[in-house]
């Protein structure tokens, strides 16, 4: 335990899963998570593999944030570690945050680690003030886009899904597919992993085991398998992926995952294809909209989400600090 000022510093434990997701949904509401999720991505974490490590902050015994410190398990360097740092609102800038930060900062330097990484929305002028102050370095630009689905003009595309048949390429879900094909999660992993390599990474994409590739993409508390659409050529061959996943907190949208393609099969407007499956699935849903993520330096993947009508929200800012 640790006391800074007001600020009482502590482990989480269990019993703290309520008012930790009520206070993340108070800082975040657009992104709302579920005590059902988090227990999942706790529980199912590898700490054999990869550190994890989550506290939280107390003013005269009540919570009023909490800090988590992990590897990126997406991008695996065992010398650096992922900070993230949550106050309730009604209670920033009283010294909660300086308290969390020490303290993971602590668990960082008994662990010989040598960076940190951190990440804010720019429009949170308050966090990238905080990282800035603490001598943190920009690395990493990621735009956040949503699509509102009502009154999408299909009419514009009418083309793109003719032109991936007509190349003997066809459109289906990991659901039917795994209903037909006992091998079907086993190719939906090695294309998933395959596209993974290419998405834009401070470093370089860490490969998943078909376990976690599971725990992830197909028995996390979203997963949807009848929104996860893979494109199939005649042979067989699974050439590109574009999933979504629910979200338990906020029925009105859907979380966009991974879309991607093989590198040899691009430029067949099979990324075009699979993405218009999402937006049907998401209308016949009766889902508002899709949020997604792209590097901004990532122009084909943007182009496709422009073209269809995504709007740019503000971005998200990629931090790192040497140690």
């Amino acid at each position: 335990m640790k006391t800074s000022s007001k600020t009482v510093i502590r482990a989480a434990t269990p019993a703290d899963y309520p008012v930790l997701v009520a206070l993340n949904k108070a800082s975040y509401p657009d992104y709302g998570e579920t005590e059902e999720e988090w227990r999942h991505w706790d529980d199912t974490w590898d700490h054999k593999k990869y550190f994890k490590s989550r506290v939280v902050a107390e003013d005269g015994g009540r919570v009023v944030g909490f800090g988590l410190v992990n590897h990126m398990r997406w991008a695996f360097v065992p010398t650096k570690y992922r900070i993230d740092i949550t106050v309730h609102p009604g209670h920033r800038e009283r010294g909660h945050g300086s308290a969390l930060y020490d303290a993971l900062l602590d668990k960082v330097r008994e662990r010989s680690g040598k960076a940190v990484a951190a990440a804010v929305k720019e429009s949170m002028v308050g966090g990238v003030r905080f990282l800035t102050k603490r001598g943190f370095r920009e690395v990493k630009r990621d735009w956040e886009s949503r699509l509102f689905v009502e009154g999408f003009d299909f009419a514009r595309f009418a083309t793109a899904e003719a032109r991936v048949a007509k190349q003997g390429i066809r459109i289906v879900t990991l659901a039917d597919e795994m209903q037909r094909d006992s091998s079907a999660l086993q190719k939906a992993f090695e294309l998933t992993e395959d596209c993974r390599m290419d998405i834009p990474s401070v470093d370089p994409p860490t490969r998943h085991t078909f376990e976690e590739f599971r725990l992830e993409d197909i028995d996390a508390p979203g997963a949807l398998l009848d929104a996860f659409f893979v494109a199939i050529d005649k042979d067989g061959r699974y050439l590109g992926i574009s999933n979504m996943f629910r979200s338990l907190d906020d029925p009105t949208f859907l979380w966009q995952g991974l879309t991607g393609v093989r590198r040899d099969a691009r430029g067949k407007g099979i990324a075009m294809a699979l993405k218009l499956r999402t937006v049907r699935y998401a209308i016949d849903k009766g889902v508002e909209h899709i949020k997604t993520w792209n590097d901004v330096h990532n122009r084909p993947m943007l182009a496709i989400n422009e073209a269809m009508g995504f709007a740019k929200q503000p971005a998200w800012i990629s931090y790192e600090k040497d140690l």
